[in-house]
């Protein structure tokens, strides 16, 4: 066996000091929590490090000792650890033996904890009961105090601070003491070393954005710990492979890890709560957390560190959706309902939503709203994990508005928790929903009726002018002038809320309003204006206005006209017929001559469907009328227009109201039989086509009508292409494509007739004065007789309808430039001076009736077939 020093320990003051002995030793090491080693598997003599030694040994209870040992044969100092443990995370527990002969006379027993690297008493602990070990006597028969050696106990209060590094040689030496302290005469024995705990043990309690930072949570327990007294949390950016910022923390109790992980020294303390913020940080990239301990101030030197598993807090899903279902101002308060729906809200967990003032780019307000359930939504977008809970029903309140200004509402959704949440460094995902302009209007009259002093109005006005023009008023037209103004306090119309909630104040729109009117100054139009304004009415107002309400209304419901007479019914109502009881029906020809007069007795016939529309006017529930009258011989074929007169006068003069019909043709002659194609048109029954309206000459190319007073046209020319080889699409694509050269209104053939311009604007198909003046269509060239006459057919039909569009009654073209049916021909003949020479459609109507029918058509001819289409419709 190998002889090995062995130092006894002593303490003078707080200095340890060494002393050599020369012993055998043999070193073993001890893990903690292994209680299986038994007394008679060890050198117990071995010791395990440096001791310092002691005192005197003169005594004579020391020499009584000595001869005791003597006497026993065997001075040999034997022990072993056989359990080591921490405990509470700070004490050791400990079980062992140590028997001697030299203990006698040392009645204090104590354990010692020592760190053998660093030479440093951790603490220790007086053994006040010996544990009975037989094993040990049985082994050790010639040592005295062996059937007593046995120890257990827990040493308290150990100062681990002075251990270094968890690799430090940590004993527990067992000693015989004569000093109550442990020190003085005293007999040692060393344990093998204690391997404390090297796990490395963690949990992240908490790794998410919130309140605009990256809160994080957890613990880290290890005795690697030991030594290292700076606690770091780092943030690890995995996906870019750096480090992003450290935050040295301080230690958290965490009872529950001490429980868990008690053999950990540091468990007690292990906890940690701090934050980052989000500045210069991509959620997108995958994060880790690293908890650090370190001997050095900055985290760096020597170090422990616990790698926690790295998250991506980015969704998966990145789609960004919403719909704005409703932006209602209908009660004065901006109240919002909607949905966004993105998974970033699983880190962007505070929802604001924004009202913008894009007019003139500035946030007016913005407020914070919890979400609500939109199944819907879910169903719609399944794979956003966050759509079930996307909704929002949002109260804004009052809000400073600006009529005619445009607003969007923005939904944010934010790591920031305070705010429209923007910092600038916050997270943000923003939806705009399609912006809302405030310039809407709408009214309506209810209804609009008689009262004794005037009339009673009743219905709703809303506008967003509204908004800076706060007063209503309703005011009263008659012919354009105002007659009555009335100040309304508007009152609830929840019907008008609920179709125009975007309307600001649509809820606060009713009105019921009576103007006191003198009648003689409601004698014509009325009309009532809705106005908005401020505080001056005059300058400062927005108005809308009524349909119009004429007070003198009637209609000729039916005027048949025979070879001899005339019927007419119908009704007239006008409030201005008090006083005048005579009921008279006036004839007047074109131009304004009164061609015949006739009393109406057969009046005053109940119209209840009159009294419905009319309600305002006075009698219209007996304004009805008949009657018959014979037709003079200055009538026919004229084209006339019927008054029916209200008069105080019996002769059917005097003070007087009328009412006009439309014009009126009377005994329209034609005649078919003259001409053998227009013969075989009546004979086959030939019928017109209807008119197809493909308008591919831009409606502003031209303006309305020059040559016209009322810009509306006069007459209609009619063309042919002289084109022997061309279709009625090739004629429309050529003339599609150069316009700007020429064009027609509309060309027909035998089966079509198709308007390829708009008739209220020139065309230009025969010099001015006529382009300023008519209607132009061109005839395509067509083979067989059939053909032929049905592509006349057509031509006449679509010259009847133009004129009866456009109030014209059939009439040849004249030499004086009046006349309302026209040729290419005629106007080269009266009216083009010089600057158009062409003579169509003559040539064509010759060849194709001579060539399939043996006879001519002309002008004359194709006139009498425009008349009877005309008489037809």
């Amino acid at each position: 066996m190998e002889i090995k020093k062995h130092y006894k320990l002593y303490k003078d003051g707080k200095n340890w000091c060494a002393m050599a002995l020369a012993v055998a030793a043999v070193s073993a090491g001890l893990v903690l929590g292994n209680t299986n080693v038994k007394a008679d598997t060890v050198d117990a003599t071995a010791p395990v490090a440096q001791l310092t030694a002691l005192t005197t040994e003169s005594s004579q209870e020391n020499l009584a000792n000595q001869e005791k040992a003597a006497q026993a044969k065997d001075n040999g100092n034997y022990g072993y650890l056989d359990a080591a443990q921490v405990v509470n995370n700070n004490d050791l527990h400990v079980s062992g033996w140590q028997a001697t002969n030299q203990a006698a006379g040392k009645d204090n027993r104590y354990l010692v904890a020592y760190d053998s690297t660093t030479n440093t008493e951790l603490g220790r602990t007086q053994v006040t009961e010996n544990v009975a070990r037989p094993d040990v006597a049985k082994a050790y028969p010639d040592v005295v105090n062996a059937k007593d050696s046995g120890y257990q106990a827990t040493m308290n209060s150990l100062d681990w601070s002075k251990v270094k590094s968890v690799d430090d040689q940590i004993h527990v030496v067992s000693r015989y003491s004569d000093a109550v302290n442990g020190e003085g005469d005293h007999v040692d024995n060393w344990s093998q070393p204690i391997n404390l705990d090297k796990g490395n043990y963690a949990y992240l309690d908490n790794f998410d954005v919130k309140d605009n930072q990256l809160q994080v949570s957890g613990w880290n327990a290890t005795n690697k710990a030991l030594g290292k007294t700076n606690h770091y949390v780092i943030l690890y950016d995995r996906t870019a492979g750096h480090e992003i910022t450290r935050v040295k923390v301080e230690p958290t109790a965490r009872p529950d890890v001490a429980k868990a992980y008690s053999q950990v020294i540091n468990a007690k303390d292990s906890g940690f709560s701090t934050a980052f913020s989000l500045a210069g940080i991509d959620l997108t990239h995958e994060l880790q957390i690293i908890s650090r301990y370190s001997d050095a101030a900055n985290g760096e030197g020597n170090y422990v560190s616990y790698w926690y598993a790295p998250k991506k807090f980015a969704p998966a899903n990145t789609s960004n959706q919403g719909s704005l279902d409703s932006f209602n101002l209908s009660n004065g308060q901006l109240t919002v309902t909607g949905w966004h729906a993105t998974d970033y809200s699983q880190i962007e967990n505070n929802h604001y939503l924004i009202l913008f003032d894009n007019t003139n780019k500035t946030q007016v307000k913005s407020i914070k709203v919890t979400n609500v359930a939109r199944p819907d939504v879910a169903k719609v977008y399944p794979t956003v994990a966050t759509a079930g809970q996307s909704g929002f029903n949002a109260n804004f309140g009052t809000v400073n508005l600006t009529p005619g200004h445009s607003y969007s509402l923005v939904s944010r959704y934010s790591s920031l928790d305070s705010g429209n949440g923007d910092n600038g460094q916050s997270k943000t995902t923003d939806y705009w929903f399609n912006p809302v302009t405030l310039d809407q209007q709408a009214s309506y009259v209810d209804s609009f009726t008689k009262t004794n002093n005037g009339y009673n109005v009743k219905g709703w006005m809303v506008s967003d002018q509204s908004i800076n023009k706060p007063n209503a008023y309703l005011i009263l037209l008659n012919d354009g002038s105002e007659i009555d103004r009335v100040h309304v306090d508007l009152t609830d119309r929840l019907d008008v809320a609920k179709v125009y909630p975007s309307i600001y104040n649509s809820q606060k729109s009713g009105f019921d309003v009576n103007f006191k009117v003198d009648p003689a100054k409601a004698n014509g139009t009325l009309k009532v204006i809705m106005r908005f304004a401020g505080d001056d009415a005059n300058q400062n107002y927005s108005d809308q206005y009524s349909q119009d309400y004429p007070t003198n209304a009637g209609s000729f419901d039916n005027i048949h006209v025979t070879a001899n007479q005339v019927s007419l019914s119908g009704w007239h109502a006008s409030s201005q017929a008090a006083n005048k009881p005579y009921e008279w029906l006036i004839v007047l020809d074109n131009n304004g001559q009164e061609l015949y007069r006739q009393e109406i007795t057969n009046k005053g016939l109940g119209r209840n469907d009159v009294q419905n529309v009319y309600p305002y006017i006075e009698g219209a529930n007996k304004s009805g009328f008949q009657v018959t009258m014979d037709i003079p011989s200055n009538m026919q074929g004229h084209l006339v227009r019927f008054i029916n007169r209200f008069t105080d006068d019996k002769a059917g003069n005097g003070n007087y109201v009328d009412y006009y019909s439309n014009p009126v043709l009377i005994n329209l002659q034609y005649d078919l039989n003259a001409n053998k194609i227009n013969r075989y048109i009546l004979n086959n029954h030939i019928n017109h086509a209807n008119i197809i309206v493909n308008h591919v000459i831009p409606a502003d190319t031209t303006g309305v009508y020059s040559e016209t007073e009322d810009g509306k046209p006069n007459m209609v020319v009619v063309h042919e292409t002289a084109n022997p080889n061309d279709s009625i699409w090739g004629e429309i694509n050529y003339e599609k494509a150069h316009y700007d050269n020429a064009f027609v209104h509309a060309f027909v053939d035998g089966d079509q007739i198709i308007e390829i311009s708009s008739t209220d604007h020139e065309a230009w198909g025969a010099a001015y004065p006529a382009n300023g003046r008519a209607v132009q269509f061109e005839q395509v060239e067509v083979y067989g007789a059939n053909n032929f006459a049905r592509e006349l057919v057509n031509a006449a039909y679509y010259a009847a309808y133009k004129m009866n569009e456009y109030g014209m009654v059939p009439s040849l073209a004249q030499a004086n430039g009046t006349g309302t049916l026209w040729s290419h021909h005629n106007v080269t003949q009266y009216i083009a001076n010089g600057k158009t020479d062409h003579t169509d459609p003559d040539g064509y109507w010759t060849n194709r009736a001579s060539r399939y029918f043996g006879t001519s058509y002309t002008m004359n001819d194709f006139f009498e077939l425009v008349k009877y289409e005309y008489s037809h419709l």
